[in-house]
């Protein structure tokens, strides 16, 4: 066996299991399962709406504007709800939209041939404008039915509904882009669009796609949002950008180094979930945790660089 190569893809995994066991033998209560499941609770968000980055980093794109689409989805589900739309209704018009404006940043980039970067960043200030003419500042706290908060509260025996909803997402990003065909295409296309466009993949449609599948995870976590806290304010997404990041860039340092992963993902999240929580445990005050995970983004770089300039030694 190959131990540099074996520390290279599975060395953030290592250093998950033993954040996990420092945090079960100095912290009281940690591995007990209630607070297990609330560690998976409370990443089930961030990781629903990192999933959705991890596609357009696969497709060697960037997207800014995916906080800012929850946060519009959060506050335009409530605001539909409340205003007397049947649940199921907003819901799929919330999703609708966000695979509209998933299109949008598409288009912008393929077609127009503005850089992703700039495109996001644009459209994300847009939906943030477009939260506070819709909301004029002020947050929905009531008026929405049990049966739509059940998605963010409710449980089916033990495990949280929201829990479950995560590990099927999970299954369907893994199976997706492992599995398929246009996953293969999704990975030919960010790792070279060039030989990918001579091997006869339309890599204009899969950078769309992968920006649409963006959005889309972006409006689907703003609907679970406004359930899970039974309201929804202006900002209340807003967190997840930064952790979002963090997460994504964590797991490229899994397996397939250098190169975002539905799985890396999830590692990069169960990694931030586990240092939250436990954290917090031990009293840690908040600003602790911003440094930690700061330090976490650097680190996480800095050990993908390394790692792919030793595999591509």
């Amino acid at each position: 066996m190959n131990v540099n190569k074996f520390f290279t893809q599975f060395g953030t995994v290592i250093a998950l299991a033993l954040l996990f066991l420092v945090f079960a033998i100095v912290v009281p209560g940690f591995i007990e399962s209630n607070n297990l499941i609330n560690i998976l609770t409370q990443i089930a968000l961030l990781m629903i709406i990192a999933q959705g980055f991890t596609m357009v980093l696969i497709v060697g794109e960037l997207d800014l504007s995916f906080a800012n689409l929850a946060s519009l989805s959060s506050v335009l589900v409530a605001g539909l709800i409340i205003h007397g739309m049947n649940p199921l209704v907003a819901i799929f018009l919330v999703l609708l939209g966000g695979v509209a404006f998933g299109t949008m940043n598409g288009t912008l980039v393929t077609k127009v041939g503005i850089p992703s970067l700039i495109t996001t960043l644009a459209t994300g200030i847009v939906a943030n404008g477009l939260i506070y003419m819709y909301t004029k500042g002020v947050s929905f706290y009531s008026g929405l039915p049990p049966g739509f908060l059940y998605l963010g509260r409710g449980r089916i025996g033990a495990i949280p509904v929201l829990v479950i909803i995560m590990l099927l997402d999970l299954a369907v990003f893994h199976v997706f882009v492992n599995k398929t065909v246009a996953g293969s295409n999704l990975k030919a296309t960010g790792g070279n669009a060039s030989a990918a466009y001579i091997s006869g993949i339309n890599i204009k449609f899969y950078k769309v796609l992968g920006l649409v599948i963006c959005s889309f995870s972006a409006a689907l976590t703003g609907i679970l949002l406004t359930a899970r806290l039974g309201a929804a304010n202006p900002e209340g997404a807003g967190g997840f950008l930064m952790e979002g990041f963090a997460i994504v860039l964590l797991g490229q340092t899994v397996y397939t180094v250098g190169r975002a992963s539905p799985i890396g993902t999830f590692v990069g999240a169960l990694i931030i979930g586990v240092l939250n929580n436990g954290l917090t445990l031990m009293g840690a005050q908040y600003f602790t945790q911003d440094i930690v995970k700061g330090l976490i983004i650097i680190l996480a770089v800095v050990i993908s660089s390394i790692q792919s300039k030793r595999m591509g030694a």
